[in-house]
């Protein structure tokens, strides 16, 4: 597994998905809630490929965990996407929208459960990590890219060995049980995977490996 030092090294993405005139982003990073400057670089990365966050209407959150749902608000205290209209996050997780998050609870939309959240994005409940973990099944002509969130921690071992459970896994028997589900329907063509915590740049195709599963990225790791 790749080490930083003397730790665990993961990734944090998140991923804004546009066809041109309508848009989501899917998870917001941890801004400056864990105060590590390698975290929170969500509104750089967005001013790098020329997003305006003033465009961002819709969030969608995998789960309510630091890493997610805190770039909601920016290391000012200021909300980072100020014509922010709907959050969607899984009906389980919604209690997370309080103190710093409490400006944004006017705007939470529960998933509850299988619902489009816009003509091309579909957010499915896959509790386990979280009671509210939702992944999102963004659709084009090219096929399906699932947004799995919190499905896989430890892309190195988890893909080989799926059902070795991470220990920040609520309900453990359920997210082995929804990391089962996703890799086998990853394997169908045209299907595609974003992962959280997929080393950079995140997306990937899954191919049947053994008794596991191989991870092809779309384009060679960085970091």
């Amino acid at each position: 597994m790749p080490l930083a030092g003397d730790n665990l090294r993961l990734s944090v993405n998140a991923f804004f998905v546009t066809d041109g005139t309508r848009s989501v982003l899917i998870d917001t990073g941890a801004s400056n809630v864990w105060h590590d400057p390698t975290m929170g670089l969500i509104y750089d990365a967005l001013d790098e490929a020329g997003i305006d966050r003033a465009h961002v209407t819709d969030v969608a959150i995998t789960h309510n965990h630091e890493d997610h749902v805190s770039g909601l608000i920016a290391p000012d205290g200021s909300e980072a996407f100020s014509k922010l209209e709907r959050v969607w996050i899984g009906a389980g997780d919604t209690t997370v929208f309080t103190g710093r998050l409490e400006p944004i609870r006017d705007r939470v939309v529960p998933v509850s459960e299988k619902v489009a959240i816009n003509d091309w994005t579909t957010a499915i409940p896959t509790p386990g990590h979280t009671p509210g973990h939702t992944i999102y099944d963004v659709r084009s002509g090219t096929g399906h890219l699932l947004v799995w969130g919190d499905t896989v921690h430890v892309p190195t071992l988890q893909f080989d060995q799926p059902n070795v459970s991470w220990e920040f896994d609520g309900n453990q028997s359920q997210a082995r049980a929804a990391r089962a589900t996703l890799l086998e329907q990853l394997t169908q063509p045209h299907h595609f995977v974003a992962g959280a915590h997929l080393d950079s740049p995140g997306i990937a195709r899954v191919t049947p490996s053994g008794n596991g599963y191989a991870l092809e990225y779309l384009a060679p790791p960085i970091g």
